[in-house]
């Protein structure tokens, strides 16, 4: 028989690990959410049916499409051997044994006429044809007679290995991260009307006049930074474009961009930058700089020639200038790279990691580019004058 409170109880040491492990990978979900799903579960006695289990934690703990992805793969890694493994325990646990002194009365067996059960005249019918002929030649192949059998007997196959393939694009890198990220890059200064209370002023002025007159409101703080984005499209760019978008949108969604500071081109910024990303609508390179940029935080993000595996020496000669002239405006500057940094070596982008600060975009890259952007110095080996 099944203990089901002992179950229950083994299964929330089950279910806890799976719960901690969602959260380190960021995915909101707090002590009220695992609260319900144990009450959810005790109650529905959704443990019994694994897939049933499944779906009941993924409708009240995942959010969307990136976490429903992980949630499935913590899922088969943490829960499912571990409760397939308890659920098997509990049905080999032995059965209440019978009192051998209980009487139950005597049933009656009617004996049957063999030739009267249909199933045995089918069987003897099929027996008849497979038997070969004087004249008839045999096969070398041995026919397995399986009228005998019942299906108890017949050992299902089992596959090696369980195939599963995923169809939901997995980032480097979630909007989620990117956001908590930007978050950081904050430069705060007093601007506009008066309305937060000034406790240092209006102590100052209750002294001075020697009686409360009143309180004392500065500005509140807000935050200076603004980013100008320049993406690289199109070209060996274009399996990027997923990433890139979400870059994007966590940047808007933090306050440090609007649509007027996005400008594209395409391998190289020479000559003019594009204000559509399909490149229409272009604007001089030196308008840019002198109206936009000032003291702005750029980030430009390409793949310096990494996606394709080539080195391009008139690349580097025409990135290098253009870093020139915008360092003339800023020095908050540094480039985000799609491809993964092992991915740079003998191509353009490991030439030009040299003269600007090139992270990858994962989430390290992405806390070193907020330094760098906040004034942080360049990392050793990078200088645009050596």
């Amino acid at each position: 028989m099944v203990d089901f409170e002992l179950l229950i109880v083994e299964f929330e040491t089950i279910l806890l690990p799976l719960f901690n492990r969602l959260r380190q990978k960021d995915i909101p979900v707090g002590i009220s959410e695992y609260l319900l799903a144990i009450k959810m579960i005790q109650s529905r006695g959704a443990w019994q049916d694994i897939e049933r289990l499944k779906r009941l934690l993924c409708l009240l703990w995942v959010k969307s499409l990136e976490d429903q992805y992980i949630f499935n793969q913590l899922f088969e890694e943490l829960v499912r051997p571990e409760l397939e493994k308890q659920l098997l325990e509990a049905d080999k646990s032995p059965l209440p044994k019978i009192d051998e002194d209980s009487t139950s009365p005597p049933q009656k067996t009617e004996n049957l006429d063999i030739n009267s059960n249909p199933i045995s005249q089918v069987s003897s019918k099929v027996q008849k044809e497979n038997k070969p002929q004087p004249n008839q030649p045999t096969n070398s192949i041995p026919i397995r007679d399986f009228s005998r059998k019942s299906l108890s007997e017949i050992t299902p196959i089992k596959l090696r290995f369980r195939q599963s393939y995923n169809l939901i694009p997995r980032l480097p890198i979630t909007r989620r991260e990117m956001t908590s990220i930007w978050r950081n890059l904050r430069l705060l200064k007093r601007e506009g009307a008066p309305e937060n209370l000034d406790v240092q002023g209006t102590i100052n002025l209750f002294y001075k006049m020697g009686f409360f007159s009143g309180v004392v409101l500065q500005p509140s703080r807000k935050n200076q930074v603004k980013l100008v984005l320049l993406i690289d499209c199109e070209g060996s760019m274009s399996p990027f474009k997923l990433l890139i978008d979400t870059l994007q949108e966590s940047i808007e969604k933090v306050g440090l961009l609007n649509q007027k500071n996005i400008f594209y081109f395409h391998n190289v910024p020479r000559g003019y930058l594009f204000t559509k990303p399909n490149l229409t609508k272009p604007l001089p390179i030196e308008e840019i700089l002198s109206q936009e940029v000032g003291n702005n935080s750029v980030v430009i993000v390409s793949d310096g020639g990494a996606a394709r595996r080539t080195y391009d020496s008139e690349r580097f000669h025409q990135t290098k200038e253009f870093i020139r002239q915008l360092s003339d405006k800023t020095y908050l500057y540094g480039w985000l790279n799609p491809v993964p940094e092992f991915q740079w070596r003998m191509t353009t982008a490991e030439d030009i990691a040299t003269f600007i600060p090139m992270y990858s975009l994962n989430p390290q890259g992405l806390n070193d580019l907020v330094k760098i952007l906040l004034g942080y110095p360049f990392p050793m080996g990078v200088n645009l004058h050596g």
